[in-house]
Order: structure tokens, then sequence, then C-alpha cells
């Protein structure tokens, strides 16, 4: 078994033990921080005035003729008898010593002595269970220690760590000494039980009486196997003596021992309390933390934007977060008029989903020569086996006339659907360039066959329009090196320092006016005082059928004919499922390959403007360290700084490397699984779909199902959680 298969193994252990027994841990630790506090509170039972066992033993009698009482005090000047028992018809309360009748002033219950039940047999006699609790609670503590050094850093599986390391002897030592004393190693030497009936504490009071002269009692109580422990103060000092079944009596002369001692926090006093109680204060932190990260996880694994009771399913296929935006405003307008609806990404949903709900509203985005985007491929594959009958959808295309294909990533999926049996609740609309127009007459149509009126309806931000000037243009690749994608990296000034811009956000360029603009992720950040909007475009070129070189015209007009200083009109167009998380804390794994390293430097240099930023973990992968490392050198600053916590590549020309980026991640597979599903890490991945997109998910599935250790389809279906719940975010393009 590998290193990374045994650390799985017992990750998967760890966190299965702690998760059936944690009701348990909860209630074992938190009595135990209560009785922590006992020696503080209390002081232990001392006679003021002198009573013999005999006169306790006939008191008793009179109060407890049957000999069902588990335990007796006698206050300090004799006058009482606190006698407690545990069957339900025994004596509870304060009696008179002399007559044995309730007092008035009769006691409530003994509050330490219920919390020790509870942390001794859990109020129910399971006395087993909180013994094997403390077995598994040592071997938790100790997996987790073999499962990783410390990480602290500001999420819930560091703090979770940093306890576990930083707060080691306290949290091992309460278990550790629980676990000691229930294999009776470590405490006092007791003599062993002789069969027989229990023997009544009266009993045991009068045997004790008979030999032992001048006894004054302090206190008894029932003890193991039907014996019973009288504590007496005489000449020689305090004694405890065993009273046995068959009426013998064993002097117990040693204490509790250090292993009891170290456990109930009496081995030094005030000081050697507060330490047992800090001590469990650090085990409660650990149980929350560990059973609030499972929670966290799941929750994760299931989340999604829906109401109870949804019979509305908008979903939506988007490339660049337009139909994404346009379908999050449909849901909103439509809860706005009391629709209950679900909202998601066409990635996440199975066809068969759709059967779920009343009517689907559909909107979808065509990319490429007339394709439908990536996150809605899946989908549309598995259309084509699933039966929709009785199914009800209604499409939204998205699309642009300059464009040969218009709408014709819509225009397929909608056929599909209606080929396997779904019904049109309303025509497809066909939107033209900008969306917004043609997505308020389908709402207000769709939105009246559901009985609803819209009044206000908010439409997403539209697209700024921007006049750039090109300040800036650096080769990123090496010229002298044959064979590579020739990329460049340009820099554009707004001229307005209130534009606002992050990475992963969009600039829209259209090489002349009559062409369809083309969309490119903003690698900088007006956040961190960054005025400049940065772009990177490799040169896209083909060879025809004459076998002529042709040039993209978007990319050959960025990388050839654009001189620096002249003006260009562009458009912005925030991108938020693409922007790096608001919680700076979150581990962040960045995916890219060639020019999809474009919005991956102001990731960076928003962390770096943060000191409580979470680490970061990029793998870049390209053809050749010596041709085309893109960013190499600010990579290796983030590096030096700690921006960069990770870095690893693949080249897949170099003859000592020749790998590629999938390869990178199984190999890298359970430290990679670890920060996605139990330190709440984000995966961002930007390249190419064919070359980056498909095998990385291959990858991750790959991943999931050997360090989650799950079935197939449960991989499957964690994968298009996490891409649901946005710990999966994607930018491809084709």
């Amino acid at each position: 078994m590998t290193v990374a298969r045994f650390r799985s193994v017992l990750r998967q252990l760890h966190r299965w033990i702690a998760l059936v027994l944690t009701p348990v841990f909860v209630l074992v630790i938190l009595s135990g921080a209560v009785l922590a506090l006992k020696p503080v509170l209390t002081a232990a039972p001392a006679a003021s005035v002198s009573v013999s066992a005999e006169t306790v033993a006939e008191a008793l009698v009179k109060i407890d003729p049957r000999g069902r009482a588990t335990g007796v005090i006698v206050s300090p000047d004799a006058s009482t008898l606190r006698v407690t028992s545990k069957n339900p018809v025994g004596p509870s309360g304060q009696y008179a010593m002399s007559t044995g009748e309730l007092t008035a002033s009769q006691p409530g219950p003994d509050v330490f002595a219920v919390v020790l039940d509870l942390h001794k047999n859990l109020l129910l006699g399971l006395s087993i269970v909180v013994e094997i609790a403390a077995y598994a609670m040592t071997v938790l503590i100790v997996m987790g220690l073999l499962l990783g050094l410390p990480r602290l850093r500001n999420t819930l599986a560091g703090w979770h760590l940093g306890i576990g390391w930083l707060a080691l002897p306290l949290v091992l030592l309460a278990p550790l000494t629980g676990a000691l004393m229930a294999l009776h190693i470590g405490g006092a030497e007791l003599p062993p039980v002789q069969a027989g009936p229990p023997v009544a504490l009266s009993t045991a009071l009068t045997r004790v009486a008979e030999q032992v002269d001048g006894a004054t009692v302090l206190s008894a109580r029932r003890f193991r196997g039907g014996s019973a422990l009288v504590f007496t103060a005489g000449a020689e000092g305090q004694a405890v003596r065993m009273v046995q079944p068959d009426g013998s009596i064993n002097r117990l002369t040693e204490g509790p021992g250090l292993v009891h001692e170290l456990h109930e926090g009496t081995w030094g006093g005030v000081w050697s309390a507060g330490i047992s109680f800090v001590g469990a204060l650090a085990l409660a932190g650990l149980t929350g933390t560990g059973a609030w990260g499972w929670w966290r996880r799941r929750r994760q694994q299931t989340a999604g934007s829906a109401d109870a009771g949804a019979r509305t399913l908008v979903a939506f296929g988007s490339q660049t977060g337009t139909a994404a935006r346009l379908a999050e405003a449909t849901a909103q307008a439509l809860r706005q008029a009391g629709e209950k609806v679900a909202c998601a990404s066409l990635e996440a949903l199975q066809p068969a989903a759709l059967a779920g709900y009343e009517q689907t509203l559909l909107i979808v985005s065509t990319t490429g020569e007339g394709e439908l985007p990536d996150p809605a491929r899946r989908f549309m594959q598995g259309v084509a086996t699933t039966d929709l009958a009785g199914s009800r959808f209604s499409m939204l295309a998205l699309g642009d006339r300059r464009y040969a294909n218009f709408c014709r990533g819509g225009e397929q999926l909608r056929g599909a659907l209606l080929g396997q049996g779904a019904r049109e609740l309303a025509p497809i609309e066909r939107a033209d360039g900008e969306p917004v127009g043609a997505w308020r007459q389908w709402l207000d149509r769709v939105a009246t066959l559901l009985g609803h009126s819209l009044e206000a309806v908010d439409a997403p931000a539209s697209d700024l329009s921007l006049s750039l000037t090109l300040v800036d243009r650096q080769r990123l690749d090496n010229p002298a090196v044959a064979g590579l994608t020739e990329t460049w990296q340009l820099s554009f000034w707004a001229g307005d320092w209130s534009v606002e811009f992050r990475p992963g956000d969009l600039l829209l360029i259209a090489p002349t006016p009559e062409a369809a603009p083309r969309c490119y992720s903003i690698g900088s950040s007006s956040r961190v005082g960054d005025s400049l909007i940065r772009l990177t475009v490799s040169l896209h070129h083909w060879r025809d059928s004459d076998g002529q070189t042709r040039v993209g015209a978007a990319s050959g007009y960025l990388c050839h004919e654009l001189p620096e200083g002249a003006r260009i009109s562009a458009s912005l167009r925030a991108h938020p499922q693409f922007n790096p998380p608001e919680d700076v804390a979150r581990p962040l794994i960045l995916v890219a390959a060639g020019a999809g390293i474009a919005p991956f430097p102001g990731f960076l240099a928003e962390r770096a403007a943060h000191a409580s930023a979470g680490p970061t973990w990029l793998f870049f992968g390209n053809r050749q360290r010596a041709g085309d490392f893109f960013y190499r050198d600010a990579l290796t600053r983030w590096q030096d700084t700690g921006t960069l916590t990770r870095l690893d590549t693949a080249f897949s020309r170099d003859a000592d490397d020749g790998a590629y980026i999938d390869r990178r991640l199984i190999a890298h597979g359970a430290e990679l699984y670890r920060w996605l599903a139990e330190e709440n890490g984000v995966l961002y991945m930007c390249g190419r779909s064919a070359t980056l997109g498909r095998s990385v998910d291959a990858a991750l599935l790959d991943i999931i199902r050997t360090h989650g250790r799950t079935a197939p389809a449960e991989a499957d279906a964690i994968l298009q959680a996490w891409k649901q719940n946005g710990t999966l975010q994607v930018d491809v393009f084709g």
C-alpha cells in the first residue's frame, strides 16, 4: 500500500469513527469539563462532630429498611444524612439522624453526582459505551497525528489540525487516562469481589462497627460487584473499607493512583483542575470543528439554489456568464411573484431531473461555430438516452447574427428535448446580441403562462462600453524556440480611474464593427490599484484547404496589427462566476494550460494584497519550459513572498518532463482532495476545452474515486455537486 493510499484509508477511518461516536464524545467531554471544576467548587466531606458507624447504621435501617439506598453522606454536624438511591422507589433526600424522618427542606439533586453518572454511564448504565469512546478517542488523536504536520491556516480544517497539535498533551491526557482506567492500569489494586448478593449500606456500616472500634463515618456508597465502600475517620486518619457481599472487610490503603488523579485533575489542587478543564475545552473544540467540517462538506455537496417544493426549474448553459446572470435574474423575478424555483447550471444536472419539475425554463448560449457551451454538452449527451415524455420546457436561445450559425446551440438542445418526448410550454425566443430585450419578452410570456404578473423586474447588469488605449504589448513565448504558439500580454488603459474590474471578468473586442466580438479573460484587478486591463492573447492560426496559413481575425488584430498608443472600443463584462472568492482565507487551486493562465496573475495579485490570504496552488502546463513558461518571473516572486504556496508544472515536449496537467493532478491527488473535500478549497480551471477541460474532469473523477473511496457513480455525483456549489469553477474555450 502506498503512503498516499494509507493516508486516504486512515483519513476515512478517522472521519467515520469520529462521526459515529460524536454524540457520545460530546456528552463525555462536556460532563468531564463540569467534573474538572468539582475540586474548585466543592470540598471533601469532613465531620465536625464524631458519629459512629453503629449510629449511622441504626438511622439508615429506619430510613431504608429494604436496603435500596446507593449512597449516604453524614452532615458535618452529624444531625442529618443525605441519602441517594438509583431505584425510583428508594429513599432520596435529607433525613434526620435521630428519627429517620425526611426533613422539611428536602435538597435538590446532587448535580455533580448526576454529571458523574452521565460521564461514566450516560445515565443509562452504558459504561461499556463510555469505555469504547475512551479507546476510540485515543486512537483518533493518534490517527490525527499520523495524517500530517500542523498547518496553521485560518480555515476550519486548519483550526482543527492546529488544536490537535498545539494542545496535544491536554487533548490526549483525558482519553488516554480514561482508557487506562477502563483497563484497570495505573490505579489502586483492589481486592477481588466475593460472589454474593449486593450488600445493603446499613449492613456494611454494621459490619464496620463490629470490626473497627471507634470509627467515625463520613460516607458510604455502593461499589462494584455488589460490594460497598465505607469512608471513615479515626486516630489513624481517613480510611476506606470495602465490605464484600459475604461480609468480609478489606481496608484499602493505597490512594486512587496517578492515572486517576491525572484523569480527574486532582494531582495538583486548583491548578490541575484548571488544566483538566482547559483540556476538556480543547477536546470539545476538536469534536466541534471536526463535526462542523463534515456537515459543511456534506452541505456543499448537496447545495443549490432551490426553494423547498420548487415546481419550476431555471437551467442555463453559459460560456461567458451572460446566460447564468439571466437565469439568476429569472429565478429572482419569479420568486418575487410567488413562484417556488430551483436554479442550476446544466452542467450539474441530469436530463432525468426535468421530470421532477412541472416546467423547465432554459437559457442557453451559443459558442464557437454554432456549438453548445461546454457546461451544457454533457447534459445534451444524456438527453439522447432519456425519456422526457411529460416534461415541459421553454427555451431562450442567446446568439449573435454576425455569426453564421445564429442561436444554433439552443436550437440543437431544443430539438433534442422535443425528440425525446418533451413539450414546449412556450415557443423558443431568440436573442440577437444584447439579450435583455428578448429576455424580458420571453420572461413576461412564461410568467403569464405560470399565472404570474411581473411588475418591476431587475435585469442583470449589461456590458460596460469602454474606449481603451493599448499602452504595452509584451511577447510571452520565446520566438527562438520552434513549434510554440505565439502569445502576448496586452495592457490597456481605460482613461478613467473609476472603471472597476476583477480577474476573470471579460473584455469583448471586435477587430471591425462588422465582426462579432471575442471574449478575453482579464488578468488584473482594480481592487489592488491596478489601472491597466491586462489580457493574455495567443495567436490563433490554421491551414485552409489550399494549404495557406490563416490567422484569427481578433487574435491577429491584437497581436500584430494594433499599434501601441492606438484607441479601440471594447466592452467590459462582469463575470462573477469566475472571480476570485470573496473569502480570501479559502484555499485556492488554479489549473491552467497555455493562454488559460490569463486570469490567474490577477488572482495572485489580489491574494498578495491580503496578509490573511489562504494557501494558493497553481498547476500550469504548456509545451516547453524554456519556451512558453508564461509569467515565470512573476510566479517565482509570488513564491518567494509566500503568496503562491505551491507550483506544479507540466511541459509536454520536454524530454525530462513530458507530462500533462491531468497526470500532475493525479500524482498529487491525496493532497488535492484534502484541499477540496476537507479544507473548503476551490479549484479554478481555465484553458481550451478539448485539451484541458475534459482531461481535468477525468483526473478529478479518478481522484475522488481513489482518495474519497467512492464508487464511480458517487464520484460523478460529487464532481457535479462541486460544479454546482462553486467548489469547481470552470472557464474553458473552444
